[in-house]
């Protein structure tokens, strides 16, 4: 008899409980699409398939909602029947019928810590790869629409005049590099062939000119110039499977946000290793060789004269006011340089695109002879892009370490003493892998505090249902959804909490299970009334 009551009342709790699910699981699903069809530009054939991935996210949300008013209005309509009575008067406990209840609320519970720690990681996975299967289209997509990419890329801005979706490029191409709204550097080109590569997407730049922020600019024929696919939400900790959290925590490294951090450090290390070693041949022979493909280049007579560190260009002057000497050789065995060009200054910068350091020696307002012609040729800017860098000096910046370099501020350069722009990087990645090493802890509570609150509040709800049965239903489940939305926010509060304070994250985690704590006492006082009833 027992069983077929449990039974009974488990199968009107599903019934509720599923229609719930399906009902506010689709309303939050769209919701969380807006993002992607606004940023991306999504095609809407892939809406349904994105849903689908997003659908586990929506469903941590749901499942407790979903159980609670499952529990409140089963319940409450059992007392308003009078058959809680009924079966109270038959000898069954009250504790007894709410079996099916702690049955439901355990089941969601644990679905609910699957969701968030093993499902929603693959399912983000899959939403990434339609993305990344269609980052070309989106590309064309958007150019059409809006004739941008508007903020698609971090830090860079993508305009064209056209999209050429068969031959796969864009023209009329304007590409703006910024940060924190001031323009870096601005780009043009007349044709960008587009070509995807793992995570990267590469365009050749065709007959280009580049105009820096203070207004130079240099002309050349074709370079390599890549960005990131867009990723929606893989580089969120709170999406990250349990074995992958614990890596992370091992080795930072392993987060993408943290990496990016690695190599900007790494990248102002090498140009600021490159420049110490280029001043130190200046010194020491007073010229340095420049290897440039198969071609070589020596520069005479030259000093550092200034830096920029933030755009990791030095400045080189002629020492005793004299200009710079630059020999181009096309052979090495020929007697004397191809080309010779004079410049009272010039500037040297390391360039790091499509994950390779090279450098880039620019000539102002320099003079050209010929060797065996005389007449000199005015030059207002010569460009020598792709210098290929020292070896050591690459290796050194590619085995720069998190743990032993970075975090230990220990930047090995030689003579010189570390920029600010350096040590700041460094700085920043210490304070992000602090952060992050907190921001993983609260998440873990946080996920396994709404696998536990599900239980609280679903025996929360069945009980007030037993209590409102005199009035209407709803306000049964208006009134259960006041201890909901103080779990919600203690948790939400909690793990804020922790996350802006990594050094001292005890009171943000006490704070987070202190609403799922005060519910369980009320769970206690409520049915020890209802016992006594």
């Amino acid at each position: 008899m027992i069983f077929t009551i449990h039974r009974y009342v488990f199968r009107d709790l599903l019934k509720v409980f599923l229609a719930a699910t399906v009902v506010l699981s689709v309303v939050l699903g769209l919701g969380v699409m807006l993002r992607p069809l606004r940023q991306f530009s999504v095609d809407p054939e892939r809406v349904p398939e994105l849903l689908l991935c997003t659908l586990p996210i929506t469903m941590t949300m749901v499942l407790p909602i979903a159980a609670l008013l499952a529990a409140t209005l089963v319940y409450g309509r059992l007392a308003v029947d009078n058959e809680i009575n009924a079966c109270r008067s038959s000898g069954i406990g009250l504790l007894t019928l709410i079996y099916p209840a702690g049955a439901l609320a355990l089941l969601v519970g644990i679905a609910t810590l699957l969701l968030s720690f093993h499902v929603i990681p693959d399912f983000i996975a899959r939403s990434e790869s339609i993305i990344k299967a269609d980052a070309e289209a989106i590309i064309y997509s958007n150019i059409e629409k809006k004739g941008n990419l508007g903020r698609l890329f971090p830090g860079i801005l993508i305009y064209a005049d056209y999209a050429d979706a068969k031959n796969h490029r864009l023209m009329g191409v304007v590409v703006v590099k910024h940060q924190r709204g001031k323009v870096d550097e601005i780009i043009t080109a007349r044709e960008v062939p587009i070509e995807i590569q793992k995570d990267q997407i590469v365009l050749t730049l065709r007959d280009y000119m580049m105009t820096d922020e203070k207004g130079n600019s240099v002309s050349w024929q074709e370079t390599l110039f890549s960005v990131p696919i867009p990723r929606l939400l893989q580089d969120d900790v709170r999406f990250k499977k349990l074995d992958e959290l614990k890596i992370i925590e091992e080795d930072m490294t392993r987060f993408l946000p943290i990496q990016q951090m690695l190599n900007e450090v790494r990248s102002q290390f090498l140009a600021e290793r490159f420049f110490e070693w280029y001043d130190l041949q200046l010194q020491g022979q007073n010229f340095v060789d420049l290897k440039n493909g198969n071609s070589f280049k020596m520069a005479k007579n030259a000093t550092i004269a200034g830096s920029t560190a933030k755009n990791k260009t030095v400045l080189l002057a002629g020492s005793d006011g004299r200009p710079i000497k630059l020999d181009y050789y096309s052979d090495r065995r020929a007697a004397g340089p191809l080309k010779t060009f004079h410049a009272q200054w010039a500037e040297l910068s390391v360039e790091d695109q499509s994950s390779m350091f090279s450098g880039r020696l620019v000539l102002k307002n320099a003079e050209l002879t010929y060797r065996n012609n005389p007449r000199k040729s005015r030059l207002l800017n010569y460009s020598l892009p792709a210098i290929v860098l020292p070896d050591k000096i690459v290796r050194e910046a590619v085995n720069l370490s998190l743990k032993d370099n970075v975090l230990q501020n220990n930047i090995p350069l030689g003579r010189k003493a570390a920029s600010d722009k350096l040590l700041n990087l460094c700085k920043k990645v210490g304070q992000a892998c602090e952060s992050l090493a907190a921001e993983i802890r609260a998440d873990r509570h946080s996920r396994l505090a709404f696998g536990v609150s599900c239980v609280v509040l679903v025996l929360m709800g069945a009980a007030l249902g037993i209590i409102f049965r005199t009035g209407h239903l709803l306000t049964a489940f208006g009134w259960s959804f006041i201890p909901a939305v103080l779990c919600m926010l203690t948790i939400s509060t909690g793990k804020h909490i922790a996350e802006q304070n990594p050094g001292n994250i005890t009171n943000g985690i006490v704070f987070l299970w202190s609403g799922i704590a005060m519910v369980a006492v009320a769970n206690a006082v409520v049915y020890k009334f209802l016992l006594r009833r």
